[in-house]
């Protein structure tokens, strides 16, 4: 071979060494586009699908998950001094086995109680008048008017007038020492509403509490109601909490309570209790828990989940899936903002 051909040869070796690097290089970066795209999808998606999602080994952790679920809450203006975030159920099927990539709330969302404008002050009102009104709708059992008239700016004022007591009008039966006794209504500050049983001056029997959310205002929660038995001024015995919300003003991240149907002792969860939760989209999960005096008892045979946090309730059907819970989110679970313990404003005669 002459040295022409052997300058020909290295020459062909060297262009094709070439191309093969070219390609190799250009296979490499089209992988990593193709991943960048992957990534860039999920994150569109929400952030919780790109933390859970195995499209890389090198996606976000749980715990930087749960930073910014919590940050996007506190934006959308949801957050409280209870400090919820997000809920992702998730299925441990023994003591033993812990979930992974497990998302969880801290507590259910804590809604406070309506605060009604100042200027309610220059509005006008009948009292006794309106008393009676809405005493006639909740004794034929129309409820809707009942609703109707809690929002008309002369109801809210009548309410407004009672701020910062415990005090009540009150429409109803009584007994010889001028108490409500029977069945009556109640109007308390804070837009609160109660229908049902007395006995010697305080709610004990049956009867439907209400705390309407004036429109005006940005609440989330728009309508808060117990209904059942009462003793001693508060919900004891069987009953039904109910939450109504705005879903514009709600996340993806709380856990947002919708019914609580079960037993309850001064107020709280006491018992095995049927939960029902709701999310942004109006879609329910339906669970089950055991209580006691509000404190939510840790299902048998299920462990913490990798961040410590607690198992509360189990998911109906499934028992293995539960939500999970910060330890301060399992106490004093119940129906707030009740106002009681006041006195019975009469009509006038």
């Amino acid at each position: 071979m002459d040295n022409k051909e052997k300058i020909r040869i290295a020459i062909t070796a060297g262009v094709v060494a070439v191309i093969l690097l070219i390609l190799i290089a250009y296979l490499a970066l089209s992988g990593k586009k193709v991943d960048k795209v992957k990534e860039d999808e999920l994150l569109a998606s929400g952030i919780i699908e790109y933390a859970n999602s195995s499209a890389s080994d090198d996606l976000v952790s749980t715990d930087a998950s749960d930073a910014a679920s919590s940050q996007n809450a506190a934006e959308n203006g949801s957050i409280d001094a209870s400090d919820n975030s997000s809920l992702v159920a998730s299925s441990q099927n023994d003591k033993d086995k812990k979930p992974v990539n497990t998302v969880s709330g801290n507590s259910f969302y804590k809604t406070e109680a309506p605060v009604l404008k100042d200027n309610y002050k220059k509005v006008k009102y009948d009292r006794d008048s309106q008393l009676k009104e809405m005493h006639d709708y909740w004794a034929d059992g129309n409820v809707d008017a009942v609703r109707d008239l809690a929002h008309l700016e002369r109801f809210e004022a009548m309410s407004y007038s009672l701020k910062d007591t415990k005090d009540f009008y009150y429409y109803g039966e009584k007994d010889d020492k001028d108490r409500p006794n029977g069945k009556g209504l109640a109007v308390y500050a804070g837009d609160q509403y109660y229908f049902g049983d007395f006995v010697e001056g305080k709610r004990s029997g049956e009867g439907s509490w209400i705390a309407f959310y004036p429109q005006y205002a940005n609440y989330i929660v728009t309508e808060h109601t117990y209904t059942g038995s009462w003793e001693d001024d508060v919900p004891n015995g069987k009953g039904q909490e109910h939450y109504d919300y705005d879903s514009d003003h709600m996340n993806k991240y709380d856990i947002y309570l919708q019914n609580a149907i079960g037993n309850f002792k001064n107020s709280l969860y006491d018992g095995d209790m049927y939960i029902i939760t709701v999310d942004d989209e109006g879609k329910t999960q339906e669970w089950f828990a055991n209580c006691t005096e509000g404190k939510i008892n840790r299902p048998a045979h299920a462990s913490n989940d990798e961040n410590g946090k607690i198992p509360t309730l189990s998911l109906k059907g499934d028992e293995d899936t539960h939500i999970y819970m910060k330890e301060k989110g399992l106490d004093n679970n119940g129906v707030s903002g009740i106002i009681s313990g006041g006195e019975a404003i009469m009509p006038k005669e």
